[in-house]
């Protein structure tokens, strides 16, 4: 192994699937997938850990699958959090400019961002990110990095993102029993946007919305910078669902048809053409039209992308989203999803696949695998110094990761 090589791993813990990915690091630009493990999730449902032993059980399996392929031996791990208990909020911090020189440093950037992050925060909650969006000294404001800049007075905006103290213990706990060791937590939607989103479209405005099986996540960048992450408690599992109890047909055959036969808007279906359905049972199968389906996943899809829409509208930045909005997640890979978000939400849409790695690249390229590949990539990029900062390395180092990550 090189001097300045390094391995990290990535464990995403869905609603329906765990997936873990080691990476060997060259560089932050030079990024190789050497191990996937992927194993059905047990114990987490909508971003919560609801069985401590089948958590374990799942991120066992898929990191010794993993550390099969890599060759590799996992210790340290970053994991994704996501559910109604995280919350995202806008803060603006000031300070003055105390130096004689009146030279903006280091330490002066700190003392603001803490000045933003003094919020009142709920004592169940714990920060999770501060994300810097932009910075304004004196009359002068869009600035993203302010040192050495001279004036009197500094100010921050950031984006504070916190979750239930409870929920990110007893998820940390089940990764701790399976025999890893947290370095850092992620955000699931600011994960997923590392996998592929660049700074032009962060630049230009666009909203990140990633379907899983148990949760929405979204994000949105605006001017470069995070302004607004929230979670829908609803995903991929739901519309599987309705087609079971609509279709009355297992589970399994629920899933199976969705992505088999599915379609998102019922009027560009053919109503003579027909699918065979799977009956609960034992009893022989049925055959009904693909068109009866594709009415059931257009009632759904409809009612999560209005969900979407209703946070766009809250967020107030809906109408600046001149990349639009991408879809990723599972739940992206739902045929007619694109044309019916273009009619319901009325901004231009897509679908996020990840991409900029080595290695085994082709069989993590689906936007079923955005969030492991974006904490893959945001580990490349800012996790050697947020390792040390969690090994204890002192303000220093604190202050140096920080300014990393987010300058």
């Amino acid at each position: 192994m090189r001097e300045d090589e390094r391995i990290i791993t990535a464990i995403d813990l869905g609603s329906s699937k765990t997936v873990a990915l080691i990476a060997r690091v060259l560089h932050p630009e030079e990024i190789e997938i050497i191990g996937l493990g992927v194993a059905a999730a047990r114990g987490i449902k909508a971003g919560a850990v609801t069985n401590i032993e089948q958590t374990v059980r799942s991120i066992k399996e898929s990191v010794e699958e993993a550390e099969l392929m890599s060759a590799a031996t996992v210790g340290s791990v970053s994991i994704n959090i996501s559910g109604k208990h995280v919350k995202g909020d806008n803060s603006t911090g000031v300070i003055a400019i105390t130096n004689k020189d009146r030279i903006v440093s280091s330490q002066d950037i700190m003392r603001v961002i803490d000045a933003a992050r003094a919020i009142r925060i709920p004592a169940d909650q714990e920060i999770l990110h501060v994300l810097s969006r932009e910075f304004k000294v004196d009359d002068q404001n869009g600035i993203k990095d302010p040192t050495g800049m001279v004036g009197v007075r500094l100010e921050s905006e950031v984006h504070i993102v916190t979750g239930s103290a409870t929920h990110l213990q007893n998820t940390e706990k089940a990764v701790n029993e399976a025999g890893l060791h947290v370095h850092d937590k992620i955000l699931s939607s600011l994960a997923s946007s590392h996998a592929f989103l660049t700074e032009g479209e962060k630049e230009l405005g666009v909203a990140i919305v990633d379907i899983g099986a148990g949760v929405i996540d979204l994000i949105i960048y605006v001017d470069g910078g995070v302004a607004y992450s929230s979670t829908i408690c609803i995903g991929g599992q739901h519309l599987t669902q309705d087609i079971s109890i609509g279709l009355k047909t297992p589970i399994e055959a629920a899933e199976m048809l969705k992505k088999k036969d599915g379609y998102a808007i019922a009027s560009e279906i053919d109503p003579s053409e027909m699918i065979e359905v799977p009956s609960v049972g034992g009893r022989e199968p049925r055959v009904v039209t693909r068109k009866e389906l594709a009415e059931i996943m257009e009632a759904r899809m409809r009612e999560l992308l209005e969900l979407i829409d209703h946070e766009l509208i809250k967020s107030g930045k809906k109408g600046i989203l001149a990349g639009g909005v991408i879809f990723t997640g599972g739940g992206s890979l739902v045929e007619g999803l694109i044309p019916l978000a273009d009619e319901v939400l009325q901004v231009g849409a897509s679908v996020g696949f990840p991409k900029g790695l080595l290695g085994i690249a082709d069989k993590i390229s689906s936007p079923v695998f955005s969030t492991a590949v974006g904490m893959i990539h945001y580990g490349a990029k800012y996790g050697q110094e947020k390792q040390k900062t969690s090994m204890g390395k002192g303000i220093l180092s604190k202050m140096k990761g920080w300014i990393q990550e987010n300058l």
